[in-house]
């Protein structure tokens, strides 16, 4: 997919050979556009800043969060879930 990586949010890169994405939090719509043209159709919010859910939304794609993935085990246990069942369901899906 050719979108210029300056739109992808910082430190965008696939793991899972091109299932599992990783990211910084996308700031922008602009940002969140561009993950959608990669074909991510679910993120997951494990950051503590709230995601722009209306623009998600609008781009076709869900979001769950889990803030506190990075200090309590049950929440990233949570978010590691949330990732495993958007790849049974064959999605491609971004955490940050």
């Amino acid at each position: 997919m050719a979108e210029n990586a300056q739109t992808l949010p910082r430190i965008f890169k696939w793991f899972a050979e091109g299932k599992i994405a990783a990211s910084g939090f996308p700031e922008t719509e602009e940002e969140l556009c561009a993950v959608a043209a990669q074909g991510i159709s679910h993120i997951v919010a494990a950051s503590r800043k709230e995601p722009d859910t209306e623009a998600i939304a609008r781009l076709g794609m869900t979001v769950e969060t889990f803030k506190g993935a990075s200090s309590d085990v049950a929440t990233l246990d949570a978010a590691v879930e949330s990732l495993h069942a958007a790849a049974l369901r064959d999605e491609k899906a971004l955490v940050h």
